[in-house]
This record gives structure tokens, sequence and C-alpha cells, in this order.
């Protein structure tokens, strides 16, 4: 990254982060599972990251991809996914929640802090751009399967919602009612309807025209808390992070039916997931006080 704010990774001290390989661990299978079983799998790789990893975005066609870490201060790490190397970094906001990146290199990091929310736009090289306010506190920022359109999660005690916003002018599109403890949303493959996913493991799928609920399913136990949803390329499977107490694991959704096909395993300290863009894998991001990696599995 060029530029004042670009520091490279010695400068920044993230060699000096430890890569820990976190136990992968079982949870229980979801109440819809009907009897399907948990799977055993270890990573296929580890690629280390800055401690209090928080966020990531899903890996670029040239294999860049952005990593939003920090506690007491933010920063956006870049990283080459094929081998692992933090190449350069930027100091943001330490309101940031979550970031994003579109196929033409917009990245929206979503901030929330207090009672207020927004999307910040950067360019590819971390140039601050424009900023959107959001209704409350951000909690996710996503793109859709157009490459171009971020789907911003934010929300409060009272209510929470979806602000739509085209990247390329950080115009608001449309804004959607989601239930108030939505913890992640993701868009259908068509963009015509969105996955809301509760705390308690519960998902409404709800039409973009018209606001209205077209599903609802329940995607984990009671005794579950719900993390973080991704859908697959081929928008047929969900793929729904939840924590069991002391263990992780991910519930795999077959989208036609609604029922859990199996669960896979996930990473001690998981704090969030995404999808390769060819599907195949998935990259589950692990993040502690000491130390951060993402992890990757065969999906």
């Amino acid at each position: 990254m060029a530029g004042a704010a670009r520091r490279t990774t010695a400068l920044i001290g993230i060699t000096a982060v430890a890569l820990a390989l976190s136990a992968c661990s079982r949870g229980n299978s979801p109440a819809k599972a009907n009897g399907a079983a948990a799977v055993s799998a270890v990573p296929q790789r580890i690629l280390r990251a800055p401690g209090s990893l928080v966020s990531a975005t899903q890996p670029q066609a040239n294999g860049t991809m952005w990593l939003l870490a920090g506690k007491s201060s933010m920063g956006l790490f870049e990283m080459d996914s094929s081998t692992g190397h933090l190449t350069g970094s930027v100091s943001v906001s330490g309101a940031a929640r979550s970031v994003a990146e579109t196929s033409t290199g917009v990245i929206g990091l979503a901030l929330g802090s207090g009672r207020t929310g927004a999307l910040e736009l950067l360019s590819s090289t971390g140039k601050a751009g424009k900023t959107v306010p959001l209704p409350a506190p951000a909690r996710q920022v996503v793109v859709g399967s157009d490459g171009t359109t971020f789907y911003v999660l934010s929300g409060n005690g009272r209510g929470a919602s979806v602000t739509i916003v085209g990247s390329r002018a950080g115009k608001v599109l449309d804004s959607i009612p989601m239930p108030s403890d939505a913890v992640s949303v993701v868009p259908d493959v068509p963009q015509t309807t969105l996955y809301a996913l509760e705390g308690n493991g519960l998902v409404d799928q709800i039409n973009i025209t018209g606001h209205k609920v077209v599903a609802r399913f329940k995607a984990a136990t009671k005794d579950d808390t719900a993390q973080s949803i991704v859908l697959s390329p081929d928008g047929n499977s969900l793929y729904v992070l939840k924590n069991t107490g002391n263990a992780s694991n991910i519930a795999e959704v077959t989208t036609s039916t609604e029922a859990v096909r199996k669960v896979l395993p996930a990473p001690s300290h998981c704090v969030g997931l995404l999808v390769s863009s060819g599907g195949g894998q998935l990259y589950e991001l692990v993040g502690t006080a000491t130390y951060g990696n993402i992890q990757v599995f065969a999906a």
C-alpha cells in the first residue's frame, strides 16, 4: 500500500505475532440436523494473522485479502492469501467492526460506536472516500454476488436494519428492517432476498422488495450462540458459525430443504467465517488478544 498511511509489516511488529493452531472441536448437532453427523477435519492451511482479529474480506482474484484487527486501536492489514505474507497496513477508526471488499477494489468499513454508525468507503490504496451514515451502530458489512453492492447490518436495542449501498457513488439504495437481535446477514445469489441470522440460531429469509419474511428456520440448538452466516457461491448451502459454550462448529444448511446436512468443525476462538469465490474452501477466522490466524478448510 503506497503513501504515508502504509507501513511495512516489520514496522508494525506483525512478525512478532505467534502462529497458534487452535484445536478443532465438535459441537452438538442442531435440532433440525435429522441425524446429520459431525464431520472431523483438519485445516488445509493456516495463515498467520494479527492478534485480536475481528473480520476479513474474501480473497480477491489476485489473492489479496484485508484483515481488520485491533483492540484499543484498529488497523487494516493487507495479506497475500497464497503465501500468508502481510504486505502492509493502514490505521482505521477504533469504531471499525467489520470489513468487506468489492470486486472493483472498493473497501467498505462498517463503523459502530455508541448510538452512531457509518459505512466508510476506502480505495484499494487505503485512501478514505465517502462516509455513508447508518441509522444505528454497524454490526457487519458484506458484498452481494454482483461484486459491487454493500449490505450493512446495523442495530441497537430497539431494532435493526440492513442498509443497501452502491459502492460506485456511495448511494443508499434501500433499507430493510431486520430482527432486532440479527447478528449476521447475507444476500442470496440473485440479491432478491436476505438471510438474517439471529443470535439464537433462527434464520429469517426476507424479501428485499416488500420486506416480507418468506421463510424461517433454525440452524442451531437452544444452547448455541450463533455468530456468522455465509452462503456458497452457487446458493445451495448456508454455513452458520455457532458457539456451544467452550467449543465452536459450523452447521451446513441446504437452502432448498432448510435442514442441516452436516456439522463441520471450527477452531477454538473462531470469530468469523468466509467462503472462497469457488465455493470449495471455508476461511475460519481465529482471534484472541495474543494471536490470530485464518484456518482454511475444505467446504
